[in-house]
């Protein structure tokens, strides 16, 4: 019906007018019933509906139906031989200071783009402000300075 006729609506006056509809559509005349419902939707499913995209939904079925492998199977058999580089444990330490250590300058008159911030849900907010703190603590990341952010998607882990 939507695409068939078309209407305008507008959220702020919260009318709608058929303006559009095809020429072999009748006029409405005074009398005559249009008929809507009114559906309240449980929080839960807003809450989802504002935190759940299609990507992180593809992302999680993709995961479901993923096993987990081994590194010998899924590393081709020239790189077996740096299979302590993918450990959890070196993972957990950051690598010694080289000489070729650098930073990147900036520029200070240079003109940012913009980016649009995305709301989370606060358990969602409750669960990366746990997740950066503990990724600051152990070393791994360090505050930015950085006027920019960077989009987190989060994904459903395997045991809730």
């Amino acid at each position: 019906w939507l695409c068939k006729h078309n209407p305008e609506v507008d959220w702020t006056k919260e009318e709608v007018t058929i303006s559009r509809c095809p020429q072999k559509c009748s006029t409405l005349e005074v009398g005559d019933w249009i008929y809507a419902t009114i559906v309240h939707l449980p929080l839960s499913v807003v809450e989802i509906w504002a935190s759940q995209t299609t990507f992180q939904w593809l992302a999680q079925a993709f995961a479901a139906n993923t096993m987990l492998q081994e590194f010998q199977d899924v590393v081709p058999p020239y790189l077996h031989a740096f299979e302590d580089m993918f450990s959890k444990a070196l993972f957990d330490s950051l690598p010694e200071c080289k000489r070729w250590d650098h930073t990147i300058e900036l520029l200070l008159d240079s003109t940012l783009s913009s980016c649009k911030v995305y709301l989370l849900a606060p358990r969602k907010q409750d669960e990366l402000d746990m997740f950066l703190q503990e990724n600051l603590d152990s070393g791994h990341i360090c505050p930015s300075k950085s006027l920019m952010a960077s989009l987190v998607f989060f994904i459903k882990k395997k045991d809730g």
